[in-house]
């Protein structure tokens, strides 16, 4: 049972879900009657509850809402509570709409330039690192881990569910993930379907000379981070290994 006295619990008109918000749900149901989530995994259901998609900011603008059914929204809830929105591997994903590239590797393996040299002009990349930077302001590498990760992979879950849409315009998608377990990366496989799942295989010690020769990484951490993706990593069946900057 919550500690907080009663005076300082927030109504839910404080909270957001007052007379205003429940005319504004009348309107986002009658506009968009089935779930989305539902909708976009093949199946019609009829929705019955409107989710904040940044459920921190309890913006009520019309991009940030989309109607649910009520086991979604139970589901969707319980994601957040659970995981503090670092949701690495969402639960709610499906396979994507269009042709799809994932590419793992160690920090500093090439993993950006690596896409960056083969994407097509029309390719949608899907980089953490760069959602995190435009969202900050603040460099590809150095940019502020407690503040903006958690927005970060937000904005980049919701990427990846627009590739998961029928309505995708793009060519194909480019995913960046990190991935060192082969059962981490046969997750992705499973749920995503990608035509490849690429690995760069690029040693350790020119992760770490790459590393100390860019300035804005933080030294000690990539270090480590490399250290960890190498103990873990082991390959799986279905990869496509690349022996990169050997």
């Amino acid at each position: 049972m919550s500690s907080m006295p009663l005076a300082h619990r927030r109504t839910t008109t404080e909270r957001g879900y007052g007379w205003q918000w429940q005319k504004l749900r009348l309107v986002i149901l009658a506009q968009e009657p089935l779930c989305r989530f539902c909708k976009q995994a093949g199946k019609i259901v009829q929705a019955d509850e409107v989710d904040h998609i940044d459920s921190d900011s309890f913006n009520n603008e019309w991009e940030n809402l989309r109607p649910l059914c009520r086991p979604c929204h139970l589901k969707r809830t319980a994601k957040d509570q659970a995981f503090g929105k670092h949701q690495w591997r969402p639960e709610w994903l499906r396979p994507s709409a269009i042709p799809l590239v994932i590419v793992c590797g160690a920090p500093a393996s090439g993993k950006s330039s690596y896409v960056r040299e083969r994407a097509g002009p029309g390719d949608l990349v899907i980089d953490l690192d760069v959602i995190a930077s435009e969202l900050s302001g603040q460099s590809l590498h150095g940019w502020d881990r407690a503040k903006w990760l958690t927005p970060a992979i937000r904005a980049r879950n919701e990427m990846l569910g627009d590739i998961m849409r029928s309505t995708a315009q793009w060519p194909r998608a480019w995913l960046i993930v990190s991935e060192a377990r082969p059962d981490n990366r046969q997750w992705w496989a499973d749920t995503m379907q990608p035509e490849r799942i690429i690995v760069l295989e690029t040693p350790p010690a020119v992760c770490m000379a790459r590393a100390k020769a860019d300035s804005a990484r933080p030294r000690e951490i990539t270090f480590e981070a490399i250290g960890k993706w190498w103990s873990a990593y082991e390959r799986r069946e279905g990869d496509e290994v690349v022996r990169h900057g050997a």
